[in-house]
């Protein structure tokens, strides 16, 4: 197997296609500097797979790519193909894994549109993969990793290396990185090991704490279980029994509706009959009633006619006596009140007369006061006059405003005393005015009186006709009768109304849930809409309501009875409400004082869980209400969550309680609570269910007790009535009622008469004292313009009197100031005598008038008292007198009646018979149409009762309850109810029961035996991996030490050569642990000592020992092909020869490719290769270039000084093939122990998958972006592709020549 050609396209230097053939043995490949012959090299290397682009001298893939040089475009891809010859070998087999003579191993990479590199690989034409290449080379030995291919600066490198990276090269060439790897693995997975054992260690010790706990949570859920089921199968037997009593009740109610038809049918018959005998009896009672109103309108007529008369005069002697002393008594007090004010009038009048004798004394003194003033003012105004001009001027000027203010002030007091004038006539009006009034309200009250007393005259006309008032009697008794009737029905409405009240608040308080609490919350919100109780701001349903109409059952679910809560003002409002409610008997109410409740504050837990997935909100944050109450809906919803469903509720459960939208509850304890929703009794923004109808109910219960108690005041009036009437037949005689009318009328006239004159009076005094205001305003009027007049004068005559003063000597100022001020007193005290004189008469007057009108009233009222006295002693005479008249008369009357006593007790007996048949037919009457009204009511009872039976057998059908057999003995729904309340409260002593304690310590009880069983595992694999790690440090030793011995002959004997004779060796720093130590080359050129180190050593001598490593070891891991770039460019003629001498002599057994300039390697080599360029940037072959054309070009070159292209670049060692069948393993790493709860990951990255991924991304994007151009210029490139063929086959030709 060899290299048999190599063909380029557009590979770096390369333009176009080239084909450089290839020969066994040595061939030399030669060139000028730059000519691109190492690029043969890089050709080779990107085929097989390079270290990387910078080994093949590029820095990215699109650099390997034809530039287009100097003078040509450049291309968009470049392909290399190595063609192989596999022959067949003397064994039968081939070196290459493949049945073929030729095997042609492909690599392309172009670019796309948008300047992505996409590769290809080609097998034999068929895509394949590096992977692949690598793997049928490394079955041929001919890896690309290997030192079969040295390139430029290896071997410097290689010189250069320090004992440890030597030692590494070796470990390569050991292939026991592979062992390293497996240490590496097995250290790792160790780590991994001991870091379970830790975990579970630790982990161990906390599930045994918690299995410890869960023991005792399990024993009590134990206890508990059994409790749940009884609890379970308690609340089935209470739904049977409801069911059970619900159909009974309804049966009750189908056979009682039978029997109130039954009942009423009854009734109804005997209320046929008896209204029969009803009818009898009224004609038997108006036969006697004729018998006694014959037998008594004869000769008791007169008898009857002389009591009346006595009777009445009688009482009218006591009413006029009766009547005379009110009026002593109104005229007593009246004279105390006149008295009182005749005294005051008395010394009012004196007080004034007085105070005008001491006016009249102040005029005449102010008189002769101001006299003398005005005298001294006018003396002095003399003096300053013939004093100066100036003082002259100002005197005159003086003297003429004092004329005008003399002239003003006169006009100023008859203003004054005109307005005094219309003060005192409008005083002495208004006066009269009153008197007026008062006395037109005395007459219209008597004329009241008069209408009063006609009223009761024209009202006993029906008295006069004795039969009118027959007929009244019976009118009356029928009356009776009705209302006797009415009575009983209202009666019975009552006691049915308060029944259907009770049965009500029972069924209300039942629906609520707490006995007695509804009613009381009804009653109390009643008492305050009635004004009864205040402070009462409402119950929790009508003061909130939700946000979202979806959340209301949830709502109202969360708040529960707590929306019969009544939040009030203070806690002092509670304690009134409740002893409101004991002293009524209405019941029991929850209150929520705003004063004294306390906000609690949110949990954490459900603080937290407020914010998970699924949860609504707080339910007091679903409301809207009057932030003034938020203290109380917080009360009363206890921090409660609204969550969307009963998974949601039972993923958060504990510590915290929970709503969901359907209803069903979860509460902190850990108690589940749900089922069937059942009809709420209380709804938001309205009251109570049921609590209307009581209210109405008790609304017509007072209404029927107000009926109740105006029918038994109407009983007792009629009953009343018919006596008087009885009264009234018995003593009806002829009377003088008629003259007693015409009396009657006349003084009603008269009255009239007087009260329209008075009224009269009044409209007069009013007309008047209107006209006198209208003049008082018009004085007032002028009274104030003629104050305005003399202030503006006294201003005037103050600054003339300063300018006059300034302009006058000191002591006439003084005297001036003097007689000034005391004829301005002098005026003061003048014009309030005059003021007080000018009134005075009038008023004094109107004094008088007032004393005379006193006593006159005074003496009348004395005079009408004395005469009343003497009219009472008449009257109580005639009293007497009568009285025993009217005894006389009475006993003869008592007499007659007697005598005829039997019919009237016949008469009564009957109407009293006849009233109480009466009263029966109408309570019988009454109770079939109760009856039948009940038989209605529990029609459509007995309805309702059909569908609540259906909804409870629908909710038993949904929670898959059967109805129990006919003959099953079912406890009542009380004692039911009562043993799901027992088990209920079994349950709450045991507080918050963990249920899934059992489940829970199952698990943990497994989980600490699956712990012990991976602890074992994992004990096991960690000694494994000992065992393991420690056979790979032993082996990878051994093999070490086996490969370096064979190496270390190998090197000895290639030193030899390439030394001449000289000697080397390999060996190790460290043999007893040769890892930890390098690998140290000592060469001994000959001829010289054996004490030199090689640092000593020349450059061509480091060199030389470098080559004899590397050919070593190409000894021991042979290969069907070497290449070698430029190796002998830093040695000299000699060593350079020996070199080639040694590549020819290796020639023969493998394939050697030379990359050389130097004349011996060409003179030995059995193939020569030229490569050129034509100064365009372009690499070219030499045709028929021969071993003397090759000498002839490396002369040439000789004489050049062009620079040596420097590359030096690490040499990484990866990975070898895998080594022997005998070394251990290191087992998959095992999976995260279940017991961690597999939480845990530890698989390491794969760096390969990793790195190939982006690859594989942008491959597949190039792909599809190659698709699109390739069906754009598919045709165009079949069309051009001979024509394309045959210009660059031209070119090449050209170019070659």
């Amino acid at each position: 197997m060899y290299l048999k050609a190599l063909e380029v396209s557009n590979f770096k230097s390369f333009r176009g296609e080239v084909t450089i053939p290839l020969e066994r043995g040595f061939t030399a490949i030669t060139g000028p500097n730059g000519s691109g012959k190492s690029n043969c090299g890089d050709a080779i290397q990107f085929v097989l797979g390079p270290r990387s682009n910078k080994t093949i001298r590029a820095q990215n893939s699109k650099d390997l790519i034809f530039n287009g040089g100097n003078n040509h475009k450049a291309a968009r891809s470049c392909s290399v193909t190595l063609v192989f010859a596999n022959p067949l070998l003397d064994s039968g087999r081939r070196r290459l894994p493949l049945n073929m003579d030729e095997v042609r191993m492909s690599r392309s990479i172009r670019l796309t549109k948008s300047g992505n590199v996409v590769t290809n690989y080609q097998l034999n034409g068929e895509d394949s993969s590096q992977k692949s290449f690598h793997r049928i080379l490394g079955a041929a030995n001919a890896r690309p990793d290997g030192y079969n291919i040295v390139l430029q600066g290896d071997v410097t490198s290689l010189a250069k290396m320090t004992a440890k990276e030597r030692r590494k090269v070796l470990d390569s060439v050991a292939g026991v990185t592979l062992y390293d790897d497996e240490i590496r693995k097995a250290e790792r997975q160790k780590l991994s090991v001991e870091d379970y054992i830790e975990r579970i260690k630790l982990l161990e010790d906390s599930q045994k704490a918690r299995l410890k706990e869960l023991k005792k949570q399990k024993d009590l859920a134990v206890k508990v279980k059994d409790l749940v089921e009884d609890l379970s199968n308690a609340r089935i037997i209470s739904t049977q029994a409801n069911y059970a009593s619900q159909l009974a009740e309804k049966q009750y109610q189908v056979s009682e509706q039978s029997k109130y038809l039954e009942e009423a049918n009854n009734l109804e018959q005997n209320v046929r009959e008896g209204s029969k005998i009803l009818l009898a009896l009224d004609d038997r009672i108006g036969d006697l009633q004729k018998q006694i109103e014959e037998l008594t309108g004869g000769e008791s007529k007169g008898l009857n006619k002389q009591i009346y008369d006595l009777h009445l005069k009688i009482d009218t002697s006591k009413d006029k006596i009766s009547d005379a002393e009110e009026k002593d008594i109104e005229a007593k007090s009246e004279l105390e009140e006149l008295s009182e004010q005749l005294n005051s009038a008395r010394n009012a009048l004196e007080d004034f007369v007085n105070n005008l004798a001491s006016a009249k004394t102040d005029l005449k003194e102010s008189k002769l006061a101001l006299s003398e003033a005005q005298q001294e003012e006018q003396d002095v105004q003399k003096i300053m006059e013939s004093s100066g001009d100036e003082s002259a001027k100002f005197s005159q000027q003086l003297t003429k405003l004092l004329a005008q203010l003399e002239e003003a002030n006169a006009n100023l007091t008859g203003a004054q005393n005109e307005v005094n004038k219309t003060a005192a006539q409008a005083e002495v009006l208004a006066e009269q005015l009153s008197k007026s009034q008062e006395t037109a309200e005395e007459h219209r009250l008597s004329l009241g009186e008069l209408e009063l007393k006609g009223e009761g005259l024209t009202g006993n006309n029906t008295a006069v006709d004795r039969n009118k008032l027959s007929k009244d009697l019976i009118t009356a008794q029928r009356t009776e009768e009705r209302l006797v009737g009415e009575s009983q029905l209202v009666e019975g409405k009552l006691r049915e109304a308060e029944r259907s009240r009770e049965r009500l608040r029972a069924e209300m308080e039942n629906s609520s849930g707490a006995r007695g609490m509804a009613g009381g919350a009804a009653a109390v919100i009643a008492a305050r809409d009635n004004g009864e109780l205040s402070g009462i701001i409402g119950t929790i349903a009508e003061l909130c309501a939700p946000i979202d109409s979806t959340h209301e059952s949830a709502l109202a679910t969360a708040i529960g009875g707590g929306m019969t809560s009544i939040v009030v003002e203070d806690d002092e409002i509670a304690a009134k409400a409740i002893k409101w409610l004991a002293e009524r008997r209405a019941g029991r109410a929850t209150f929520l004082p705003l004063n004294k409740l306390t906000n609690n504050r949110v949990a954490g837990k459900a603080l937290m869980v407020s914010k998970k997935p699924g949860v609504v909100g707080f339910a007091h944050e679903l409301l809207d209400y009057n932030p003034r109450i938020d203290i109380a809906i917080k009360f009363v919803l206890r921090n409660t969550l609204i969550v969307d469903s009963l998974s949601t509720a039972r993923n958060y459960m504990g510590g915290v309680r929970l709503v969901t939208l359907r209803g069903d509850v979860t509460e902190a304890g850990g108690a589940m609570i749900g089922g069937s929703k059942r009809k709420m009794s209380v709804s938001f923004g309205g009251g109570i269910k049921g609590a209307s109808e009581i209210e109405r109910l008790s609304n017509e219960i007072e209404k029927l007790k107000i009926m109740s108690e105006t029918i038994s005041g109407a009983l007792h009036q009629a009953r009343v009535e018919q006596q008087q009437l009885r009264t009234k037949i018995n003593e009806i005689t002829d009377s003088d009622q008629a003259v007693k009318l015409q009396e009657w009328r006349a003084e009603l006239k008269q009255a009239k008469s007087v009260y329209n004159k008075s009224l009269g009076d009044v409209a007069n005094n009013e007309s008047r004292l209107s006209d006198l205001e209208q003049l008082a305003t018009q004085h007032l009027d002028t009274l104030d313009q003629a104050q305005r007049v003399v202030a503006d004068l006294n201003v005037t005559i103050a600054a003339t009197r300063d300018d006059m003063e300034a302009a006058s000597p000191a002591h006439l100022k003084d005297r001036l100031h003097a007689a000034q001020m005391k004829r301005l007193d002098a005026e003061g005290v003048m014009a309030k005598a005059i003021t007080a004189l000018e009134s005075g008469s009038e008023h004094e007057s109107l004094l008088s008038d007032r004393v005379d009108d006193l006593s006159s009233r005074i003496a009348t009222l004395n005079s009408n008292i004395i005469v009343r006295s003497e009219m009472i002693d008449n009257l109580q005479a005639s009293i007497a007198t009568d009285a025993i008249e009217l005894k006389e008369k009475e006993a003869e009357r008592t007499q007659l009646l007697e005598e005829n006593k039997g019919l009237e007790d016949e008469r009564i007996a009957l109407v009293d018979e006849r009233a109480s048949l009466r009263t029966e037919l109408t309570q019988k009457s009454t109770n079939a149409q109760s009856r039948r009204r009940l038989s209605d009511e529990l029609g459509r009872s007995i309805i309702n009762k059909e569908a609540a039976i259906n909804e409870l057998l629908a909710d038993m059908e949904a929670n898959s309850i059967e109805p129990a057999p006919p003959e099953t003995s079912l406890p009542s729904v009380g004692d039911a109810e009562k043993r799901v309340r027992a088990l209920e409260r079994a349950m709450e002593k045991h507080g918050p029961v963990n249920m899934l304690a059992i489940e829970q310590y199952a698990e943990c009880q497994d989980r600490l035996d699956s712990m012990k069983v991976e602890f074992k595992q994992l004990q096991t694999r960690r000694s494994n991996l000992v065992e393991i790690t420690e056979k790979l440090e032993s082996q990878r030793k051994a093999k070490l030490l086996k490969v370096l011995d064979k190496v270390n002959d190998n090197f000895k004997k290639s030193y030899k050569i390439l030394s001449d004779g000289g000697r080397g060796e390999l060996y190790l720093e460290n043999p007893d642990e040769p890892f930890k130590g390098g690998l140290e080359l000592w060469a001994k050129p000959k001829g010289k000592s054996s004490k030199v180190n090689r640092l000593q050593l020349s450059g061509g001598e480091q060199s030389m020992a470098a080559l004899a490593l590397i050919f070593a070891i190409q000894d021991y891991d042979p290969s069907p092909f070497y290449y070698f770039d430029e190796v002998d460019q830093n040695l000299d003629a000699i060593n350079a020869e020996r070199i080639a001498g040694m590549c020819r002599e290796r020639s023969k057994q493998a394939q050697f490719l030379m990359v050389t300039l130097r004349k011996v390697s060409l003179r030995l080599a059995d193939h020569h290769i030229g490569i050129t360029h034509g100064g365009d940037g372009c690499s070219r072959r030499i045709v028929d270039f021969d071993r003397e054309r090759a000498i002839k070009l490396s002369e040439l070159e000789s004489f050049k000084n062009s620079a040596l292209d420097e590359r030096i670049s690490a040499i990484a060692v990866e990975k070898q093939q895998q080594a022997g069948v005998d070394m251990p393993t290191v087992p998959e790493p095992l999976p995260p122990p279940k017991s961690l709860g597999g939480l845990l990951n530890f698989t390491e990255p794969n760096e390969a998958e990793d790195s190939t991924l982006p690859g594989l991304i942008e491959r597949t994007a190039e792909t599809s972006e190659d698709i699109e151009e390739r069906r754009k210029v598919s045709e165009a490139i079949n069309s051009i592709a001979n024509l394309d063929e045959d210009v660059e086959h031209m070119e090449q030709v050209e170019e070659e020549v």
